[in-house]
């Protein structure tokens, strides 16, 4: 006869129903007034009276935390999109993500997009040198230079038809605005035969 083995468990977390509501409603917040500010600040009409963009916080490895209730084709789809950036700027050889840094794409085919006029913009949040959050918003801009304004072309064969398409992108790197390089994407579909550049820059 042998002695039974006692069997090893974790240990039980206590779950706290008040403290998990009071945390889920305090992030579903911060998500809301990202999107109020974003309203407010924008020069868009998309963004500021269409309100056609969406706002979230996500874990350090991109898991989505909360988002506020805006468009859901939007949020279905960025969870994919900020593990796409973490996992390409931390990926060996392309210097991470650093406080000042703020990445954009819009490649639904690589990089977790909905559509190319979609463009999602995510900045880390620090706390002691390292990330503790993300948070992320993704916007639908007017035009970015597909072959017919709008850039939702109904006849397009190919994705590059419908315009600027951004895999991985630092819009802001160290603190300082990429502003030529982001330039540079938004007109790079006017060398495409039948493309422009985006029609209206300052949306």
């Amino acid at each position: 006869q042998t002695n039974p083995v006692p069997v090893q468990h974790d240990p039980v977390i206590q779950e706290d129903p008040v403290m998990l509501s009071i945390f889920a409603h305090r992030f579903m917040g911060i998500a809301e007034q990202m999107g109020r500010t974003l309203a407010r600040t924008s020069v868009s009409v998309n963004m500021k009276e269409r309100l056609d963009f969406s706002c979230a916080l996500f874990d350090p490895k991109g898991g989505l935390v909360a988002n506020a209730p805006h468009i859901p084709v939007h949020l279905g789809a960025m969870q994919s999109a900020v593990v796409y950036q973490v996992e390409h700027w931390n990926a060996e050889g392309r210097g991470g993500i650093v406080e000042g840094d703020v990445m954009a794409s819009n490649h639904p085919q690589l990089a977790g997009g909905s559509h190319l006029p979609d463009i999602t913009v995510i900045t880390p949040v620090f706390y002691q040198n390292a990330v503790i959050f993300y948070v992320a918003s993704r916007g639908h801009h007017a035009d970015i230079g597909g072959i017919s304004p709008g850039s939702m072309p109904p006849h397009s064969k190919s994705l590059e038809e419908e315009g600027a398409m951004i895999v991985a992108f630092k819009l802001v790197k160290d603190g300082v605005f990429q502003e030529q390089g982001i330039r540079e994407l938004l007109e790079a579909p006017g060398l495409i035969p039948g493309n422009s550049g985006t029609r209206n820059m300052r949306d």
